[in-house]
């Protein structure tokens, strides 16, 4: 089926800021995975929040606001159409921002603002991975494994791999809406296929913005 989700670490003193947004209460299912629509766990360091099969997370005016109050890493994953990212924002500012879409070319990695210093071995290792592989006659993407690794390394945290214990969460206030995030000065419906696929349509008159100057050749 493939992994369809989006996430949200933040630091101890952004946490009930979070809570407090989205109207979180915990209901009575834990898992091992981020398995419930949505699903927190304590992670060293972060508090972190799942949403599967939803964008919701990554929405830009959402981060902005959360910044404010400290360090927030947020990353989104789309099997479907091998699409990922991740991105660190703080004081209501993008700091960075990693951006991988296959449609727009396998080795299709796009970057913006100070990179933390992992970035560079993780990126050199995926590409290494996808020669070794066979290069863009693999069957693989491995270059989609470099926004998630990059938000690991810093959060601790991989949507496939055994990790804390989730609790299942209830929203009492909305979750923020993706249309609201403009891309090329376009709405985008809340589905990540669409959404993943207008990014890409729409990057050769992207407007000045994250995902508009990301659509560089990889």
């Amino acid at each position: 089926m493939g992994f369809s989700l989006s996430w949200v670490a933040v630091a101890p003193e952004v946490e009930q800021a979070l809570i407090g947004r989205l109207g979180l209460k915990a209901g009575t299912e834990t898992s091992e995975l981020a398995e419930f629509d949505l699903s927190a766990a304590r992670l060293r360091g972060w508090y972190l929040l799942v949403a599967d099969h939803t964008d919701a997370l990554v929405d830009e005016q959402f981060l902005k606001e959360l910044s404010c109050h400290g360090r927030v890493i947020a990353a989104m994953v789309e099997e479907h159409v091998m699409f990922s990212s991740a991105e660190e924002w703080s004081n209501g500012e993008r700091v960075w921002g990693v951006i991988h879409v296959s449609d727009a070319g396998l080795y299709h990695i796009g970057v913006e603002g100070s990179l933390p210093e992992a970035y560079g071995s993780i990126h050199q290792k995926q590409f290494d991975k996808q020669e070794k592989d066979g290069g863009k006659d693999a069957g693989v993407d491995h270059i989609i494994d470099i926004p998630l690794d990059l938000a690991a390394a810093i959060t601790g945290y991989r949507h496939d791999r055994e990790g804390p214990t989730f609790q299942e969460q209830e929203a009492a206030h909305a979750l923020p809406d993706a249309k609201q995030r403009p891309i090329d000065g376009a709405s985008c419906d809340r589905g990540l296929d669409k959404r993943a696929s207008m990014w890409y349509q729409q990057q050769q008159a992207a407007k000045p913005g994250f995902f508009g100057r990301l659509f560089g050749k990889g």
